[in-house]
């Protein structure tokens, strides 16, 4: 198949290649309906830029771009976290929203910032092969990449579900569930590291003890009260793969008659603020989530400035004990 350039936007548009190029890189003056209408084409044509070509670099922005699905929960926070760190460094922030990998990329590839913090399962590998090829300093938030330009801050989600079956068997607990998240990088790792755990043991998680709490308190809320509806016998204690899924399911259990912890453990993940102040305090495993949007942005600083290349941050989670855990009679 033969490769759209931009002479081939450009003739299909009726406007010039710098005029396309303009278009494409926010660079330019002109009314925001040819901005619009040549951006529209590109998309149609399938067209990606050509990053070795002078012509189509644009200037420095003096702004980082977060690329994201979504600011719900914890990702407020994270927010706050670069921006702060942002602002200290002489940048700008835009978070840019988008529940396409191939827009996100073609936003990358326009150059409307200098680097970018990405945390997005749309973003697929043959999206990464592209964004490699720009030399664009990026920084993931869930995946492991290292190339020159290319760094990830992640959480050690693998560690953080070992550690989580590890707590609540040191409590006597044995017939544990699971609230499994979203399938993203943090999800399937807190998942992975607590099934190998209690596979290990030789109490594997039967299928009716996972549930999909997609990250969500209201989700895991119904998730919870689907399952109280089966009968089956109450687990010992529950492991929700972030806070908002365990207070959703903490309301489901109390609503039935149930009592946390006395009936049920419930622990959470990631220590949002709420979780000291939820009743009862929620025991949980504190992912730093401050930490790592601070780090991201010190990262891509660097990788933007040209002093280092990319790296793999791993940070370690750090297990909170308050009351809606208890040991085992």
């Amino acid at each position: 198949m033969k490769r759209i350039t931009i002479k081939d936007v450009a003739k299909e548009a009726g406007v010039s290649i710098t005029t396309v190029s303009h278009a494409l890189s926010g660079q330019g003056v002109m009314k925001q309906e040819t901005r619009d209408r040549v951006a529209e084409i590109a998309k149609k044509m399938q067209y990606m830029p050509d990053w070795n070509g002078r012509n189509l670099k644009a200037s420095e922005t003096g702004t980082v771009g977060f690329f994201t699905l979504s600011i719900r929960g914890y990702y407020g926070i994270l927010v706050d976290a670069m921006y702060e760190e942002c602002r200290k460094n002489g940048y700008e922030m835009e978070v840019f929203i988008t529940d396409s990998g191939g827009s996100l990329l073609r936003m990358l590839l326009s150059r409307r910032v200098d680097g970018a913090v990405i945390l997005h399962s749309g973003f697929q590998k043959k999206h990464e092969k592209i964004l490699q090829d720009s030399e664009l300093p990026t920084v993931f938030l869930d995946r492991e990449i290292q190339t020159k330009y290319i760094s990830s801050v992640v959480f050690d989600s693998y560690q953080t579900g070992r550690r989580a079956g590890e707590y609540l068997f040191s409590l006597g607990h044995r017939r544990l569930m699971l609230i499994r998240g979203e399938d993203i990088f943090d999800g399937i790792e807190r998942q992975r590291g607590f099934e190998d755990f209690l596979q290990e043991q030789g109490y594997p998680l039967e299928q009716d003890y996972l549930l999909n709490g997609r990250f969500d308190r209201w989700t895991a809320y119904s998730e919870m009260n689907r399952f109280l509806e089966k009968k089956l016998p109450l687990p010992d204690a529950i492991f929700a793969s972030n806070d908002d899924s365990a207070f959703g399911c903490i309301k489901a259990l109390m609503e039935a008659g149930y009592s946390v912890p006395e009936d049920v453990s419930v622990l959470g993940c990631d220590d949002i603020e709420l979780s000291q102040w939820y009743v009862p305090a929620l025991s949980t495993i504190y992912t730093h989530i401050t930490d790592q949007g601070i780090a991201a942005v010190k990262e891509l600083t660097g990788l933007m400035q040209g002093n280092r290349s990319g790296k793999l941050h791993l940070i370690k989670g750090q297990l909170i004990e308050r009351a809606s855990c208890r040991r085992a009679d």
